[in-house]
């Protein structure tokens, strides 16, 4: 499948393989431990630096991205580093463009109906 990352003006084909499935799966499962772990002071700060780590190694694994890129992905804000990472994740799981844009605007009419 082809995966464009138009931050980075970056399209690249990659393959839905059981091996990057498995990589996807296990990128969430070791966020989400990261982010479950109830700890205090530098052990949860440790944790938290983790995070943006993971998904920039994340991307660039799966993308096949040059050291440039990752660069310019460690540039950015962490709003936008978590949105490519969404992106990519989701289009590895099944997801079209056009479910993912779906997802993305009920989360955006949710968020806009909680703050009325």
């Amino acid at each position: 499948m082809e995966i464009k990352i138009k931050q980075l003006k970056k399209t690249v084909e990659v393959k839905a393989s059981v091996k990057n499935l498995k990589k996807t799966y296990a990128a969430h499962l070791e966020l989400a431990k990261l982010e479950d772990t109830e700890v205090d002071g530098s052990e949860a700060l440790e944790k938290v630096m983790q995070i943006p780590e993971k998904m920039v190694d994340y991307i660039v694994d799966i993308m096949k991205l040059k050291e440039d890129s990752r660069e310019k992905l460690e540039e950015m804000e962490m709003e936008e580093v978590t949105e490519i990472f969404s992106y990519v994740s989701s289009r590895l799981m099944g997801a079209s463009d056009a479910d993912i844009e779906k997802a993305k605007e009920n989360n955006e009419q949710g968020l806009a109906q909680e703050s009325e």
